[in-house]
């Protein structure tokens, strides 16, 4: 029977380097991302397939599963010509919890927008 993880992140795994590597990982991801879609369980994420954009998403993986290990990440890549795919998924509580996530990023975006009119 599998112990049900509490939905939290945890920064605290990360030292002070680790976050600021973290950040400027999603920061390049979030440059490269060419969608997000809303599955039964979560969300998706694509990415284009070059080998940079894959090792990117890797590497971010490998940090926030050890910070938010209540969700479950999935990555699917084909060939360089197909969009990789970063799936974010979990129970109800993780996928309200990205959600509020995702928003909060669409908020900084739009704010961004804004001001440089």
């Amino acid at each position: 029977m599998s112990k049900e993880i509490p939905v939290a992140c945890c920064h605290s795994v990360f030292t002070k380097e680790q976050r600021v590597e973290y950040k400027s990982i999603w920061g390049e991801l979030q440059t490269r991302r060419l969608g997000i879609t809303e599955l039964e369980n979560g969300y998706q994420y694509g990415f284009p397939g070059d080998a940079e954009t894959l090792r990117l998403i890797n590497e971010w993986v490998s940090m926030e599963r050890k910070c938010c290990p209540f969700i479950t990440f999935s990555v699917i890549a084909s060939n360089t010509d197909e969009p990789i795919l970063l799936q974010l998924t979990g129970n109800e509580e993780a996928k309200a919890f990205l959600r509020t996530d995702i928003q909060a990023n669409i908020d900084i975006i739009t704010k961004q927008a804004l001001e440089k009119q």
